[in-house]
């Protein structure tokens, strides 16, 4: 598997019925029918060009494009099985929505700092600059995870789905800035922030830490499926009450495995 573009090696399933082409030149518009063009059945001259919704596709290059302000969405340059090309469309209209794939590396710029978006710190101290991996999230947004944890991650997120389980990532790795601001948020009580480590404190600055989408918490599939199958990959829970929060540490991960915990000893419940 391509650690930072797994999509190159998978067949995708167009699930939309409004499944539109992309226009090359600019991601943000789409392709129209002319009336020069010779129209397939069905398609009216000024509709929109669309991709057969349950055609089998595979995905040959991945771009984000900002869709507004603020939104990051990956398109991809599709191909049908057969070989033949058939254009851009968004990731959306896949079946799974490209959640969970690799989608880019981004390796430190020169003279980057302590404070730049690929440095790394661990307990309060500044530790070097990572290379990390752009991954599709669960609400369809782009995290970005350090590409030294990507293949044990990704290894564990594709035997969950050969058990039909889908794991699912709402954050992997942080900047100072970012986790500055979601601790500065808990500590002020502001609406949504939750308990967050001080900055340069969180795991999430090193590339360890992993917050699993687990809708319903100890009783939703994702997480009986991680206290199972977590430790095998390397990863235990580390923080008590965080059913979300997994970290990957393979020799403590072997040890709890073998004790018949899931867990770091002293984490409740």
């Amino acid at each position: 598997m391509s650690i930072d573009a797994s999509y190159l090696e998978k067949v995708f399933t167009i699930s939309d019925a409004d499944a539109r082409l992309r226009d090359p030149q600019d991601l943000n518009s789409y392709l129209k029918w002319s009336a020069t063009e010779t129209l397939p059945a069905g398609a009216v001259v000024g509709g929109f060009k669309l991709i057969p919704n349950g055609t089998e596709v595979r995905v040959l290059e991945a771009r984000l494009v900002t869709a507004g302000s603020v939104d990051r969405r990956v398109m991809g340059r599709v191909a049908a099985t057969s070989g033949l090309e058939i254009g851009w469309t968004s990731t959306r209209n896949l079946r799974g929505k490209f959640i969970g794939e690799t989608v880019g590396k981004i390796a430190p710029a020169a003279g980057a700092g302590r404070f730049a978006d690929t440095a790394a710190w661990s307990r309060g101290n500044y530790i070097g600059q990572i290379e990390l991996v752009e991954i599709v999230d669960s609400k369809l947004e782009i995290e970005r995870i350090a590409l030294s944890t990507a293949a044990p991650f990704l290894g564990m997120v594709a035997a969950a789905a050969a058990d039909d389980v889908l794991i699912a990532l709402n954050s992997g790795f942080r900047t100072y800035a970012e986790q500055k601001y979601l601790h500065d948020g808990f500590v002020a009580g502001r609406p949504g922030f939750n308990l967050a480590a001080p900055p340069g404190k969180s795991p999430h600055q090193n590339g360890v830490a992993f917050d699993i989408d687990v809708a319903g918490a100890f009783n939703s599939v994702q997480y009986e499926w991680l206290k199972r199958h977590a430790t095998s990959h390397g990863f235990l829970r580390t923080v008590s009450g965080e059913a979300w929060h997994w970290e990957l540490h393979p020799t403590e991960a072997a040890a709890a495995k073998a004790a018949g915990r899931h867990k770091r000893s002293g984490v409740n419940p």
